[in-house]
């Protein structure tokens, strides 16, 4: 084994959180890349960490059974008490879990999220999709993050779980607590009991879902975890809570910032778009390009078990890795002419839903909200035009997109 691990990097993916490159952070991982595909970075991580640009080297990291998932920070035995419990929430989510506790705790959840179950979601799903357009065509402007695309992937997953309709705007409150923690950048280091009592509120809420499931049955996903955890497929209250918030957070942040990454590119790629808008098909087969071109997600984490070699570089055991996503998308080694969207690209599989054991449990269906809104919206929405300055972005890198989007389109009158 070799260890060529610089003492300073020439380049530090710490720039991330930097205004420019939350805007834009992809010159900084071709920097990043170009300087090594796995690179020693001191000022990332708890005290430095190893930071994985390739395409390669992050599809071995994310299939190794050496590098865990697991998140020590979030070890609640260190915590005081007032903490511990969100913490326990969070540490035993299941993308932060390993074998055996991952595959138990994918099975007491992955009823609606097989094939069959997602599949005939899709007429609703397309309904919601004209409906909410019709909402606002007339007016020749939106948000469009918050009038179609939080909107969309909200109610499908509100509903797959079972969250009343009432209690949607009070859920929304909760998430940026989650997505900063599991950040664990310069927000999250800020105001961490803040977070951690923000978990706390939305264990409450679904404790007292799950309450009500004990005494009038439903048909949804709350009702699938409330008898799995009576069947003794939860190993604690926190573990079935915490994958609950998991499921929601994730489940709606990820495919929103995706349809609105999606629609910012295509709108600045102009021949990409006006070939979409002309044939609407092309979207399914595309939908695996767009989320490379620009994924939802751009980052994950990992930690050596034990000594191993990746990318020529020797990492220690409890060394802790940065797996970044988007930037294993531009790996032009890979993907050539990494920086456009082609969309006659000959498929590759794409990082954004994760690889291997800890493939995104409801990846199919994100992808089926993202394909469908994409699709709906170059069907139906004439001479679309963002203000650019008006846009506002996620301040995580890990989870990347916009979550305010001012549009103005032709008006019409709606079907």
């Amino acid at each position: 084994m070799t260890q060529p691990q610089p003492t300073a990097p020439e380049v530090s993916l710490s720039g991330v959180y930097l205004p420019e490159f939350i805007d834009d952070p992809y010159p900084l991982y071709r920097r990043a890349r170009e300087t090594a595909p796995v690179l020693w970075d001191p000022q990332m991580g708890d005290a430095g960490a190893w930071m994985v640009t390739g395409y390669e080297t992050a599809l071995t990291a994310l299939r190794d059974p050496r590098f865990s998932a697991r998140r020590p920070q979030w070890d609640p035995a260190t915590a005081p008490e007032r903490t511990a419990s969100p913490l326990r929430a969070l540490h035993t989510q299941v993308f932060v879990s390993d074998a055996p506790d991952h595959q138990r705790i994918r099975k007491a959840m992955s009823q609606p999220f097989l094939p069959r179950a997602v599949d005939a979601m899709r007429g609703d799903i397309e309904r919601a999709a004209h409906r909410l357009l019709d909402a606002v065509l007339p007016c020749g402007e939106m948000d469009f993050m918050a009038d179609y695309a939080m909107a969309l992937p909200s109610e499908t997953v509100c509903q797959v779980l079972g969250v009343p309709r009432e209690d949607r705007g009070t859920v929304w409150k909760f998430i940026l607590s989650w997505g900063l923690l599991v950040d664990e950048g310069p927000l999250s280091k800020e105001h961490p009991e803040y977070h951690l009592a923000g978990i706390g509120k939305y264990m409450d809420y679904f404790r007292g879902q799950l309450a009500l499931r004990r005494t009038r049955r439903t048909d949804d996903l709350m009702q699938t975890v409330a008898d799995a955890w009576d069947d003794g497929g939860f190993s604690s209250e926190e573990e079935l809570l915490g994958n609950l918030i998991f499921l929601l957070t994730a489940g709606q942040t990820t495919t929103a910032h995706q349809i609105g990454n999606t629609v910012l590119a295509l709108l600045a790629q102009p021949e990409v778009y006006g070939r979409v808008a002309a044939e609407p098909s092309l979207v399914p087969e595309a939908t695996p390009e767009f989320m490379r071109y620009d994924s939802s997600v751009q980052l994950t984490r990992r930690r050596a078990t034990e000594p191993v070699e990746l990318g020529g570089r020797f990492i220690e055991a409890g060394e802790e890795v940065f797996v970044w996503i988007g930037a294993a998308h531009r790996d032009p080694a890979v993907f050539p002419d990494p920086d456009r969207i082609d969309l006659d690209r000959p498929r590759t599989p794409n990082l954004a839903l994760g690889h291997g054991a800890h493939y995104c449990l409801g990846g199919r269906l994100g992808q089926l909200v993202n394909e469908i809104a994409v699709r709906t919206f170059v069907e139906r929405v004439t001479g679309p035009g963002v203000d650019l300055s008006g846009v506002h972005r996620t301040v995580t890198p890990t989870f990347r997109g916009p979550h305010v989007m001012p549009m103005t389109f032709d008006a019409k009158e709606t079907r």
